[in-house]
């Protein structure tokens, strides 16, 4: 990572154990070759068996879940080659960035451990399809419970992130996927039937977004 970037963010007991559990099924069970779901809890709680397997059951790939609730882009960096570069993966779709914004980290901080995120991946898996995503569109009017889960993200925030995301994943070469559209109401925020805490997708809108995605796979 570049020195001028170092963790700003920590990993509690939870946390921890699952990083440790993804290295042992990635080193034991994992076959090389397959798809991986990279992100923070939006990616953890990805209906991806169901949503997956008539892709699985056509191509033959297992479609592996390593999604840590809160991950952020540092530690996203930090467990990139235990938890997902370590057995070569064909695909590795990438979701990041929503903690950032809602711990305040610094915009560049965030898109920098992203870069490289990037980089290292093409230098150690030149053969990896990479399907970075933009950041999900939040919204915090749905009730109390949704305010206090979206904190201070906001769409404004989001959106600005993304347009930088889209240059990188331009300049890195990478299939970008952005489904704010899809995803959005009419006034812009994340529409209520894809959602249920105005931050974390139901499996409604996991239906939209795994149906996006899979024509990226190769």
């Amino acid at each position: 990572m570049n020195k001028n970037f170092q963790k700003k963010t920590a990993y509690d007991y939870v946390q921890q154990t699952k990083k440790e559990n993804f290295s042992f099924l990635n080193e034991t069970y994992a076959q090389q070759g397959q798809t991986v779901l990279f992100g923070d809890s939006i990616t953890e709680i990805f209906n991806s068996y169901e949503l997956f397997y008539a892709f699985s059951q056509t191509t033959g790939q297992a479609v592996y879940n390593r999604g840590i609730s809160g991950d952020t882009s540092d530690r996203l960096l930090e467990r990139l080659e235990c938890n997902a570069l370590n057995i070569s993966p064909k695909n590795l779709v990438i979701l990041i960035g929503t903690n950032d914004i809602g711990l305040g980290l610094p915009t560049e901080y965030t898109l920098n451990n992203i870069k490289e995120i990037l980089q290292r991946t093409q230098k150690l898996c030149p053969n990896t399809n990479i399907v970075l995503q933009a950041i999900y569109p939040v919204n915090s009017h749905l009730s109390i419970i949704a305010r206090q889960m979206v904190g201070k993200r906001s769409n404004k925030k989001i959106l600005a992130i993304n347009e930088e995301l889209h240059k990188i994943a331009l300049d890195s070469k990478v299939q970008w996927l952005d489904l704010t559209k899809v995803l959005s109401d009419e006034k812009g925020r994340l529409a209520k039937e894809y959602c249920y805490d105005g931050l974390h997708l139901n499996a409604q809108g996991f239906e939209i977004v795994s149906e996006n995605i899979i024509p990226l796979l190769k």
